[in-house]
């Protein structure tokens, strides 16, 4: 049997298909921001081992905005609601895993709220690094930045000089016209040339 190598799936076919098992792709169980919230809740509070994670994670430092983010992607992934009504539903259950929190004896202090890094160092490349990949990698930026640059810095050379003096940077010095009345007079030729 000969191989035919026309014998396989078209670019793009798979996005072609329906996707029959996927419960995000279908019509959501809950269409309202009230119904979600109070499903969402109410599931946490009736499972106690999970209110219990919830309460130790926000004690042990994880922020609200992750948490809540995770419970309601989790919601759309299975199903029970749209992703408009997820995005809503994210600071009413912010709100709600906070006051929750507080009631169950965590401090405000110790109750982080958004996800904030505090190192926002951005690693430990040098700037002579940076050059160097953009070198290799991106020569046009690199020879672009290079003239800016020193395009800069010589305006900020002639722009130094020119407040030294009252002069235009470049033109020659001025002279003072001597008029015709400051002219020093002609001297006198000698009697000698003047017989010639």
């Amino acid at each position: 049997m000969a191989l035919d190598m026309f014998d396989r799936a078209v670019p793009g076919e798979s996005m072609t298909k329906p996707l029959q098992d996927d419960p995000s792709t279908q019509a959501p169980k809950i269409d309202n921001l009230y119904d979600a919230f109070y499903k969402v809740t109410d599931t946490i509070k009736d499972d106690s081992s999970l209110h219990g994670d919830l309460m130790q994670m926000i004690d042990s430092g994880v922020d609200l905005e992750t948490i809540t983010n995770v419970l309601t992607f989790g919601s759309f992934s299975k199903g029970i609601f749209s992703p408009d009504v997820a995005m809503q539903l994210n600071p009413h259950l912010l709100l709600w895993l906070f006051s929750e929190a507080h009631q169950n004896g965590i401090l405000e202090e110790d109750i982080k709220i958004m996800n904030f890094p505090t190192d926002t160092s951005r690693g430990t490349l040098t700037p002579t690094d940076i050059s160097d990949l953009m070198a290799r990698k991106n020569p046009t930026k690199f020879a672009k930045v290079q003239t800016e640059g020193a395009n800069r810095q010589l305006d900020s050379f002639l722009e130094e000089l020119k407040q030294g003096t009252d002069e235009e940077v470049g033109a020659p010095p001025k002279e003072e016209q001597a008029g015709f009345m400051s002219m020093p007079s002609p001297e006198p030729m000698p009697e000698e040339m003047e017989n010639v």
